[in-house]
């Protein structure tokens, strides 16, 4: 089929490997084939205004801004591109922040050739397609109750194994204060203890590793 005729797609991934690897996965497709391809976000975006391809397949973690950024830019200038988002991970944080931004599929990076190009067709078609390890995040995340900005700040902080007192004396709050909100975020994480919800926040993707912790 010619370039024409096919579904065009704009990929991008940090590593030149998994790039080339999905080219080839892509260009398997009797009805689709790659058009330009970009290493970070900004490259990304302006690779999709250049080409304004039908499907952008694109690295949930890549230099440049953040996933949700780039989604988020690619949709305002260009809202008739699908995009589906690659990733290894499946942080409930990484599928709902793309999700919101605009995203309408999101496959994880251990899933086949066939299984990528029938999302392509999806997405293409103008329907949504989420792998089922982060449809379940999703559907988890949308049921959950919202944590607040200080309650994520405090979760934060817990995670990285600081005490209620040295986490009041990051936030200038009173060690009673920061008390209150941990209940409440165990509560809302359905947990019992730090240790349960600093593993769950690393878990979803609600927490991040801190190299000086």
């Amino acid at each position: 089929m010619s370039e024409g005729n096919s579904i065009r797609v704009v990929i991008a991934d940090d590593h030149t490997v998994v790039r080339e690897g999905l080219c080839t996965m892509i260009n398997r497709g009797t009805d689709m084939c790659v058009v330009a391809e970009a290493a970070q976000w900004p490259e990304a975006v302006e690779q999709v205004l250049a080409h304004h391809p039908e499907v952008a397949l694109l690295d949930v973690r890549m230099p440049g801004m953040s996933a949700a950024e780039g989604v988020a830019a690619i949709r305002k200038a260009c809202p008739e591109v699908g995009v589906v988002m690659l990733s290894a991970f499946d942080a409930e944080e990484d599928v709902y922040g793309v999700m919101q931004a605009g995203a309408s599929g999101f496959m994880l990076k251990n899933c086949s050739g066939a299984e990528l190009r029938e999302c392509i067709r999806i997405v293409r078609g103008g329907g949504t397609l989420l792998a089922p390890g982060p449809a379940a995040k999703l559907a988890e995340r949308i049921q959950a109750p919202e944590l607040t900005l200080r309650q994520a700040e405090i979760l934060q902080l817990l995670a990285e194994g600081r005490t209620n007192k040295q986490i009041g004396d990051a936030l200038k709050i009173t060690e009673g204060t920061v008390k209150l909100h941990v209940n409440r975020i165990f509560y809302k994480l359905g947990v019992r203890s730090r240790a349960a919800a600093a593993s769950k926040a690393l878990q979803r993707g609600l927490a991040r590793f801190s190299k000086s912790a």
